[in-house]
């Protein structure tokens, strides 16, 4: 189809995908009692002051950005399912300013980056990869049990519509150097101390799992993929994880103690790395942890 072959890679194939738009969202649209309110971001989630419950509070955005007004709604249950950044940013604000001022210290702990660092190796000119490139990664190197460098490697598509000799990869590694959210009073934000050098670790492990495909092939890495004279890709990650872990700022199904009622239910859960790639884990968490609150805390 024209989506697999136009270089779109994870952008690509929306018709052939399993996205939450064509399986849980649709199942619940169908029930005729959901409401899906694009272009919102919550600011605030606070204990009602009267009738139970608790107030949240958003913005609501237009496609630039800009905000265009302001709305409160009250809920009996609320579910932070912002992803590991939005998730952690939003309750470590709650918490510093006082509106879930007793949420426990864990909350804001234990970020990292599932280990992500990319690389590049310079093919032979008799080793093309193909000008073609476009589907999403299918095929991967899997070094995890290496002790001395645990290592899964996504063998990436580059799209670039040419031929380039270029093999890329995005190695996940067990790093296990982890960051917290901070809240800023003088700035009233939410930081994340993540500093560049926690991401060494990564790039040690997979340069040992590299060296040794390299010197098998007669290769050499790529040092302009990612910046002048640059080998490895370490300013990015896909993989965000953690700040709300599961069993330490919440209960083990996601319930934030003390706030009957607030539940988490995201990659946030995951301490900072668990390999491959996370979404599988995340929505078999979130599978497990909603019909342990169905069963027990909906009357």
């Amino acid at each position: 189809t024209k989506s697999a072959l136009v270089s779109e890679v994870i952008y690509g194939n929306n018709a052939g995908k399993k996205s939450l738009d064509k399986t849980y969202l649709a199942a619940a649209s169908a029930t005729g009692k959901l409401t899906i309110s694009a272009l919102h971001v919550v600011t605030s989630v606070a204990p009602a002051a009267t009738g139970g419950g608790y107030q949240v509070v958003m913005n609501q955005i237009n496609e630039q950005g800009n905000t265009v007004g302001t709305k409160t709604v009250t809920a009996d249950k609320v579910f932070f399912a912002a992803g590991s950044i939005g998730t952690s940013k939003l309750l470590v604000a709650m918490k510093a300013q006082g509106q879930l001022a007793n949420l426990p210290g864990a909350v804001g702990q234990e970020w990292g980056h599932n280990g992500n660092v990319m690389v590049g190796r310079a093919n032979h000119m008799w080793d093309a990869t193909g000008a073609k490139q476009s589907a999403i990664p299918v095929m991967g190197i899997d070094n995890w049990a290496d002790t001395s460098a645990p290592v899964f490697a996504e063998i990436a598509p580059f799209p670039a519509g040419t031929e380039l000799w270029v093999s890329l990869y995005l190695a996940i590694a067990k790093n296990p150097q982890r960051a917290q959210f901070q809240f800023n009073s003088a700035t009233g934000k939410v930081g994340l101390n993540w500093q560049r050098s926690q991401n060494q670790p990564s790039i040690d492990m997979a340069k040992k799992l590299f060296d040794k495909i390299n010197k098998k092939e007669g290769t050499i890495y790529r040092t302009d993929l990612f910046g002048p004279v640059q080998t490895w890709g370490d300013q990015l990650t896909y993989h965000p994880l953690g700040g709300c872990v599961l069993g330490k700022a919440t209960d083990g199904y996601g319930r934030l103690p003390e706030y009957p009622g607030l539940y988490v239910m995201d990659g946030s859960l995951v301490p900072g790395n668990v390999g491959v790639n996370p979404f599988v884990t995340i929505t078999a968490l979130a599978e497990r942890n909603i019909e342990n609150i169905i069963a027990n805390d909906m009357n």
